[in-house]
């Protein structure tokens, strides 16, 4: 049984709503992480991965249509890469703040 065309019109539509949507999140990180140094570059391209990740997750899953974006495992595999590296992320920030607050309290006690 054939899509009508109203359908897939808005199903076109939704899809270019979404890669608008992908691309502004991209910018939009880039343009908010633009400040960091050489040692945070690869923070900014796992933001940047992450971004493009999950608008594409979302996209999926918010475009219900005759032909989905991802195959079930696809998706179910996208999932989990996003949240591994969300769990990546976050091990890591709280790494570097224990560090530095480790430090900050060596230092205080060597000035004490």
């Amino acid at each position: 049984m054939e899509p009508s065309f109203q359908k897939l019109v808005f199903d076109h539509i939704g899809i270019i709503i979404s890669l608008f949507f992908i691309v502004f999140l991209i910018r939009y990180m880039n343009t908010k992480i633009h400040k960091f140094d050489d040692k945070e570059w690869l923070t900014r391209f796992v933001s940047l991965l992450l971004t493009t990740l999950t608008g594409l997750f979302v996209a999926d899953k918010l475009i219900i249509s005759e032909k989905p974006l991802l195959t079930p495992e696809m998706s179910d595999n996208l999932f989990e890469l996003i949240k591994n590296i969300v769990l990546i992320i976050f091990g890591y920030q709280f790494n570097a703040a224990t560090s530095k607050k480790s430090k900050n309290d060596d230092c205080e006690n060597k000035s004490n």
